[in-house]
C-alpha cells in the first residue's frame, strides 16, 4: 500500500509537471489572441483580411520600407558600395547581385536573385534617371513600361506619382486612405519619383519579412481561435494555479525520505545550470524565431512548431525553478554554489591564518605577520581598485588602527588587573573568553596566580586565626589553674614554716609561677601582635626623650653586669609617627635581651642615625656571652633564646613580638650577627 502512495504521488508529480506547460502555453497564446482581437476590432465583424485596416497598415509598412531602401542605396545617380565606389560595370553589380538594363535615358537596376516575390515594386528616379525595382528581368520585363504593366496588372496594386495615387485597392485610394505617418514620408520624397508597388497573395516563397503575409496569417488564425479565448484561458488559469500549487508544495518530498530529496541536476553548482539553461534558452529561441520565419510559407507549420518548442522552453524554464525551489527548501541556494564554496575557502584559510598569528606565543613574529598582511591588502586594494585605491586604503588603514586600540584596551585591562593584584586584591577574574593568542594564555596565567594567591592568603588568615585562638583558649585555660597555684603559694608563704627546706621549696615554686604567667602574658601577645589584633593609636614621639628615658629605667640591671651603655644620638630634635606603648614595649624587649644575653663587663653601643630619603635609624649593638651558633633568621623565631641550656629566664618571644609590634607601627626590625656581635636596627620615617 505504501509503495502504491509513493508510486500514484509520483505520477501525479509527473502528470502536473507535463501539463503545466501546455496551460501556461494556452494562458499566454489566449491572452495574446484577446490583446490581437482588442487591437483589432474588426477581427470580430468577421471581415476579410484585404478588407481590414491591418492589411492597409501592412501594405503601407511595404511601401515604406522600400522607399527608405531605395533612398539609402541610390545617391548621384548610381549605386555606390560601402568603400564610395562607383558600381557600373557588370563585375562590380554582380558582386552585389544586381544587373542594370539601358532603357532609353534611363538605367534600370534589377535584384537578380531569380525568385518570384509577393511584393513586387519599381521606383524611378525622374531627376537621375534611374529605375530600381525587385521584379526579374525577362524579355517582357526589360523596359520601364513593361515592368509598370507586369506590376498593374495584380489585383492588388497601388502606385503614387507627383503625389497622384491610382490603386484598385478601394481602402488605399486617393478617395479612402487614412492619413498615417508612412503616407507622409512616401510623399515628401515622392517629388521626381514615381512608386509602383503590387501584392501577389498567390506566390508561396519564405519571406518572413513581409509584414502582409505574417500579418494575414495571424489574423485568419486568430480569427479561428478568438470565440472560445476566453472560455479556456479561465480554465486553464484554474487548473494551472492548482498545478502550480500543487508543484510547490511538492517538490522535494518524497514519502519514503525524510526531508528534500535532491536529484543530480540539484547538486550542480549553481553557476553551472544557469549557464546550462542560458544555452538551453538561446538554442530554442533560435529555433522558435527560425519557426515565426516560416510564417509566410505555412502558416500552420509554423504555428504548430512554435506551439511545441515553446512548451519545451515552458518545460526546461519550470525545470529550472523547480531545481531553485529545491536548493532552496534544503537551504542550499547558495551554499551549493562556486561563489560561496571559493568564499568559504577564503574564509577558511584566512581563518587559518588568523588562529596562526593568534595563536603564535612569539609576539616580534605576531607583529610582523599582522604589518606584513596590512602591506599586502593595501597593494591589493590599490591595484583591484585603482580610483579609489586610496581611498579603500585609508578605509582600510582606520580599521586596522581600530582593531589594534581593542587589542590595546585589552592590554590595559589585564595591566589593571596585575595592579591590583600587586595591591592585595586577589579576589578578582579575568573573562578568558574576550582574549584570543598571547592574551587569552596571558589571562590564563593571571587567573591562576590570582587564584593561588587568594587561596594561599584566605589558608593563612585561617591557620593564623586558628593559631591564635588556640593560644588564647589554651592560655585562658592554663591562667585559671595558674593563678590558684600562685595564690596558694602566696597563702604559703604567709605560714611560719620552720622547715627551711620546705621554704626552698615553695620560693621555687613561686619563681616557676610567675615565669609561667610571664610566658603566658607573652605567648598571647605574640599571637596578637602577629595576627594584627592589636589597636594602633599613632602619635609624634620624641625618640631621643624616649631612649634617653628606657636607658635611665634600665640602668641598674646594666650596672649590676657591668655593662656601660655609649649613646651617640643627634643634637637636634628627632620625631617618628609610632604607639608610644607599643614602641617602649619593643625597646624594652630590646634591653631586657641585652641585659640577660650580654658579656658582662663589656660595653653597650646605643646610636639613633638621620640616614637619607628622611629614615630615623635606631641601632643597639653589644656583646654576646654565649657562642652565636645560629642565623639572625633562627634568632628572630619563636621560642628561640640565645643560650641553649634554657636555664635562664625568659620565654624566647621577646624579638618575635618586638617585629612584630614594629612592623604593625609601619617600621622595620632587623638582627645582624657577626661573630659575638648581636645587633639590632629599629627604623621609622621620620615627621
Amino acid at each position: 500500500m505504501e509503495e502504491r502512495n509513493v508510486l500514484t504521488n509520483s505520477v501525479v508529480k509527473i502528470i502536473a509537471f507535463i501539463t503545466l506547460p501546455i496551460f501556461l502555453l494556452i494562458i499566454l497564446l489566449d491572452i495574446i489572441v484577446i490583446y490581437y482581437s482588442v487591437a483589432n476590432p474588426e477581427m470580430k465583424e468577421n471581415k476579410e483580411f484585404y478588407d481590414t485596416d491591418m492589411f492597409i497598415e501592412a501594405y503601407m509598412d511595404e511601401v515604406a520600407r522600400v522607399g527608405a531602401t531605395v533612398e539609402s542605396e541610390v545617391e548621384e545617380g548610381a549605386f555606390i558600395d560601402e568603400y564610395g565606389s562607383w558600381l557600373d560595370t557588370p563585375e562590380e553589380l554582380a558582386s552585389k547581385d544586381m544587373i542594370f538594363v539601358q532603357d532609353g535615358d534611363y538605367k534600370i537596376y534589377y535584384q537578380n536573385n531569380y525568385k518570384k516575390k509577393k511584393f513586387i515594386y519599381l521606383v524611378v528616379n525622374d531627376e537621375t534617371k534611374i529605375a530600381y525595382t525587385n521584379v526579374q528581368q525577362t524579355a517582357q520585363s526589360d523596359s520601364l513600361e513593361e515592368i509598370k504593366r507586369n506590376i498593374i496588372s495584380n489585383n492588388k496594386y497601388w502606385s503614387i506619382s507627383s503625389n497622384n495615387i491610382q490603386t484598385n485597392i478601394e481602402r488605399l485610394s486617393s478617395e479612402n486612405i487614412i492619413f498615417n505617418q508612412r503616407l507622409q514620408h512616401i510623399q515628401d520624397f515622392s517629388e521626381n519619383k514615381q512608386y509602383y508597388t503590387a501584392f501577389d497573395e498567390t506566390v508561396k516563397t519564405l519571406d518572413a519579412t513581409n509584414d502582409i503575409t505574417i500579418s494575414n496569417a495571424l489574423y485568419t488564425q486568430t480569427q479561428k481561435v478568438y470565440k472560445y479565448s476566453y472560455v479556456t484561458l479561465i480554465v486553464s488559469i484554474i487548473i494551472g494555479f492548482i498545478e502550480f500549487i500543487y508543484l510547490i508544495y511538492s517538490l522535494g518530498h518524497v514519502k519514503s525520505k525524510k526531508g528534500i530529496f535532491l536529484s543530480w541536476i540539484d547538486r550542480i553548482p549553481l553557476e553551472i545550470v544557469a549557464v546550462l539553461y542560458f544555452f538551453l534558452f538561446f538554442i530554442e529561441a533560435v529555433i522558435i524565431t527560425s519557426c515565426i520565419s516560416i510564417l509566410a510559407v505555412d502558416v500552420n507549420l509554423a504555428i504548430m512548431l512554435v506551439i511545441i518548442f515553446g512548451y519545451f522552453t515552458i518545460l526546461t524554464a519550470l525545470y529550472g525553478a523547480g531545481t531553485l525551489l529545491k536548493r532552496i527548501k534544503a537551504n542550499i541556494f547558495f551554499k551549493n554554489t562556486i561563489t560561496y564554496k571559493l568564499l568559504h575557502w577564503i574564509v577558511k584559510k584566512y581563518t587559518n591564518l588568523k588562529n596562526v598569528i593568534a595563536n603564535n606565543t612569539d609576539l616580534g613574529k605576531k607583529i610582523a605577520l599582522y604589518f606584513i598582511g596590512i602591506i599586502v591588502v593595501s597593494i591589493i586594494l590599490g591595484a583591484i581598485f585603482r580610483e579609489f585605491g586610496l581611498l579603500l586604503d585609508i578605509v582600510f588603514w582606520i580599521w586596522c588602527y581600530y582593531k589594534i586600540m581593542k587589542e590595546v584596551d585589552k592590554f590595559k585591562q589585564i595591566h589593571d588587573v596585575v595592579e591590583r593584584i600587586y595591591k592585595g586584591d586577589t579576589n578578582i577574574k579575568l573573562d578568558e573568553s574576550l582574549y584570543t593568542g598571547v592574551l587569552k594564555e596571558l589571562a590564563i596565567y593571571i587567573n591562576d596566580i590570582a587564584g593561588g594567591f587568594s587561596n594561599a592568603v584566605n589558608e593563612s588568615i585561617k591557620s593564623e586565626r586558628l593559631k591564635t585562638e588556640l593560644i588564647t583558649n589554651v592560655s585562658h585555660d592554663i591562667k585559671t589553674p595558674l593563678t590558684s597555684i600562685i595564690n596558694y603559694v602566696d597563702l604559703l608563704k604567709q605560714e611560719d614554716i620552720k622547715d627551711e627546706k620546705a621554704k626552698e621549696y615553695i620560693g621555687i615554686l613561686d619563681n616557676k609561677a610567675q615565669r609561667l604567667k610571664k610566658l603566658i602574658e607573652d605567648l598571647v601577645e605574640a599571637s596578637k601582635a602577629s595576627s594584627g589584633n592589636i589597636k594602633i593609636t599613632k602619635e609624634v614621639l620624641n625618640v631621643k626623650e624616649l631612649l634617653n628615658q628606657i636607658t635611665g629605667e634600665f640602668e641598674d640591671k646594666f650596672s649590676k653586669r657591668g655593662l656601660k651603655v655609649i649613646s651617640k644620638l643627634p643634637e637636634e630634635e628627632v620625631h617618628i609617627k609610632a604607639d608610644s606603648r607599643y614602641l617602649y614595649r619593643v625597646l624594652e624587649n630590646i634591653y631586657s635581651n641585652v641585659a640577660k644575653y650580654a658579656s658582662e663587663n663589656t660595653r653597650v653601643y646605643l646610636d639613633c642615625v638621620l640616614e637619607k630619603d628622611n629614615i630615623v635609624a635606631i641601632y643597639l649593638k653589644n656583646i654576646s656571652k654565649d657562642e652565636l651558633n645560629i642565623s639572625s633568621e633562627e634568632l628572630m623565631q619563636r621560642f628561640v633564646r640565645g643560650d641553649k641550656s634554657r636555664n635562664t629566664e625568659g620565654s624566647g618571644l621577646g624579638l618575635s613580638i618586638a617585629k612584630s609590634l614594629t612592623e604593625l607601627q609601619d617600621g622595620t626590625f632587623n638582627i645582624y650577627l657577626d661573630g659575638d656581635l648581636f645587633k639590632v636596627a629599629i627604623k621609622f620615617k621620620r615627621v
